[in-house]
């Protein structure tokens, strides 16, 4: 067996160690350099880039240069946060089948899994080169804070990189493992995690060799890449002032802008004032332009103030739900790049009364925390770790009033189990299907969809005869899993994933094993959307949708909701919306004759406080790569709605997690059922 290493996957950064005569050791790059820049690339050749060599040619190759793939992995292609990060980023992005982000690279698509998975392999590979032996184990970090769907997207990279990934473990408890682990402590310490890309805080009690999360929360859409867009857009407002030109629609010189300001944001951290200087960055009526400006540290203070103050009140709110104070805590441990940044230590220093704690590496401490949870894992030490942790987000289905009804509440300690029975709504009905959301809003809706799932094969019994028992199981990572079968036979029910699909064509099974960026040909795509599309037919037939439910046990250490009891029905109305998304297939020739509506999302500036950038389709010229090649990528990515057509390549890029489902939604005359609003990401295998 090779050897098992710790992973932090970062947004900006990952960085990786391994633990060395009972010592952790940080895998140094060839280059002298602990961290590799988290990006993926395709230069003009065709050759994939990962790391270092794709940050060289960034600048220049802004739109095929993949970075922070991880603020988009597992996210849905339609919600809030991927909207705004459409109008910053400079490579394009299509929606596939089941509603995930597709990234487009030259004439390939990859999903994001693919991309991660890249720059997994290329941490395999430096750390291979470095150990001089095979790396076939590994612990990968995640926010705290990520949910069910984004966790199964990184084991599923993990999987594709060729690792064996032992565990997917928090960021803020790796963070505390480097510190508290060998030491015998018996402290509660709060671990302020702000990273490139989100931000965490966890609350956590050591007792020696273990380590107990009392709560947990953060924010999966605030970090480092923030704080540069509002450098970038002080910067290049200052500019428009100056000269008249502005830069959001020239791509590469947004690229090399936030390069810049990246730096000039890593300064401030331990000098007063600093310049920004970005040459020959765009043409002017009287020539080449150059940026030269300088920012203070009072100037960069101002214009990201609020974003130090979301960190805050996250912190207030999780110590309200803990029902504790800052008082209660020992010791405070700053972790992120992010967190160097002196007003950041200033406000942790004033919420909590006390200095930060310098006793771990910001950049390090969660990577040397994932190797001793492998060592762990794969060694018979005295050193082994008990690690008891909490659900972040709550998990649950709808209320007939469309509100949220969790079975799992926020923080409950995992793994966890419940057990709900299920029963037929109808006479001879064959298939139930049912939906679960993560979230912490109590509408349904605002929550994440885990996924729609089908219970096929049931006895075909007269109305309410059937009863099937479904246990929901959250595991130590907090993924959550499926099985079923019928109460009465004690026989498995077959659970199968159901994709979501706006164009009524899209369940399909997808190609689990796809490796790279390469497509699915047309023809293959063709056939497959055909065989898809027959097989749904015929499922429809025979759908049926649950109408009741009633849970008979309760196996968890948590007790059940106050509204446990409550019969939840899910409102007919539910399947016409889906049958109303086949018309947008019509439409679509309309937009495409069209240019001008690329400039019309520029207003859609979601970016809170106005300071940020929003980057501009309109005059493509002034952006470097030959003329053909940019108008293609402009049409693939700002027509938002109307780009119903993309998905069909979406079956060519998916990979990774396995999709089973090949079932139809209910015909529309029959009744939707009760818990039409049930269950998860992941089911068992």
């Amino acid at each position: 067996m090779g050897r098992a290493i710790g992973i932090d996957l970062g947004t900006t950064n990952s960085c990786a160690a391994v633990i060395e005569n009972n010592q952790p050791k940080i895998i140094m790059y060839r280059g002298g350099s602990y961290t590799i820049p988290s990006l993926f690339a395709i230069d003009e050749g065709g050759r994939m880039l990962v790391g270092h060599d794709a940050k060289k040619q960034a600048a220049l190759n802004p739109g095929d240069t993949v970075f922070a793939p991880k603020r988009l992995i597992g996210r849905n292609f339609r919600s809030e946060q991927v909207e705004q990060i459409r109008q910053l980023f400079t490579y394009n992005m299509i929606e596939g089948d089941a509603g995930q982000v597709l990234i487009k690279v030259k004439d390939q698509v990859f999903d994001l899994r693919q991309v991660s998975a890249e720059i997994l392999k290329k941490i395999k590979e430096v750390a291979e080169e470095y150990l001089k032996e095979e790396v076939t184990n590994a612990v990968i970090t995640v926010p705290a804070y990520f949910n069910d769907k984004q966790r199964q997207a990184v084991r599923a990279a993990g999987k594709l990189a060729h690792l064996n990934v032992l565990r997917i473990l928090n960021e803020p408890t790796a963070a505390a493992l480097a510190y508290g682990l060998g030491k015998n402590l018996r402290q509660r310490l709060a671990v302020y995690d702000l990273g490139g890309g989100t931000f965490d805080i966890s609350i956590i009690e050591i007792r020696d060799k273990i380590f107990e999360v009392v709560a947990t929360g953060g924010d999966t859409f605030l970090g480092g890449i923030d704080f540069d867009d509002r450098v970038m857009g002080a910067v290049m407002e200052e500019f428009m002032t100056e000269t008249g030109v502005d830069l959001t629609y020239d791509r590469v010189a947004i690229q090399r802008l936030r390069e810049a300001a990246e730096r000039a944001k890593i300064n401030l951290s331990t000098t007063k004032d600093t310049s920004i200087e970005v040459p020959f960055i765009a043409r002017g009526p009287k020539g080449i332009l150059n940026l030269d400006t300088s920012l203070a540290r009072t100037r960069l203070e101002e214009i990201t103030g609020d974003l130090v103050d979301r960190t805050i009140t996250t912190c207030e709110r999780i110590f309200n739900e803990a029902k504790m104070k800052p008082s209660d805590i020992d010791e405070v441990l700053l972790v992120g790049g992010q967190s160097r940044m002196p007003l950041v230590q200033q406000r942790v220093k004033d919420y909590f009364d006390r200095d930060p704690c310098k006793g771990v590496h910001p950049d390090e401490a969660v990577a040397v925390g994932a190797a001793i949870m492998a060592h762990s894992l794969t060694n018979a030490t005295s050193q082994r770790v008990t690690l008891l942790d909490v659900l972040p987000m709550p998990i649950g289905i709808a209320k007939v009033d469309r509100s949220f009804l969790p079975l799992f509440p926020k923080n409950c300690p995992i793994p966890h189990v419940r057990r709900l029975t299920l029963t037929n709504s109808k006479d001879n009905q064959k298939t139930i299907m049912l939906k679960i959301y993560q979230g912490d809003s109590d509408i349904a809706a605002e929550n994440e969809l885990l996924g729609t799932f089908v219970f096929s094969g049931i006895r075909q019994m007269p109305r309410g005869k059937v009863k099937v028992d479904v246990w929901l199981n959250i595991d130590s990572e907090g993924i959550l899993s499926l099985s079923a079968k019928d109460k009465e036979t004690g026989q498995p029910v077959d659970v199968h994933l159901k994709l979501k699909n706006r164009t009524m064509n899209a369940t399909l099974a997808l190609n689990t094993e796809s490796k790279g960026g390469q497509m699915m040909s047309h023809d293959d795509a063709k056939k497959k959307i055909a065989a898809a599309e027959a097989k749904a037919k015929q499922e429809a037939k025979d759908a049926g949708t649950h109408d009741a439910a009633e849970r008979t046990a309760d196996f968890g250490t948590v007790p059940p909701p106050p509204d446990e009891e409550q019969t939840v029905q899910s409102p007919p109305p539910n399947l016409k919306p889906a049958q109303k998304q086949a018309p947008p297939p019509a439409p679509k020739p309309e937009p495409k004759p069209t240019p001008k509506p690329a400039a019309k999302p520029e207003p859609k500036s979601s970016k809170k406080g106005g300071k940020g950038i929003t980057i501009k389709q309109a005059p493509k010229a002034a952006a470097k790569a030959p003329e053909p090649a940019p108008a293609p990528k402009v049409e693939a990515k700002k027509p938002e709605p109307p780009k119903a057509p993309e998905p069909a390549k979406a079956p060519a890029a998916a990979a990774s997690v396995p999709a089973t489902t090949d079932a139809k939604p209910p015909a529309a005359n029959e009744d939707p059922g009760c818990l039409a609003m049930l269950l998860p990401w992941n089911w068992f295998k």
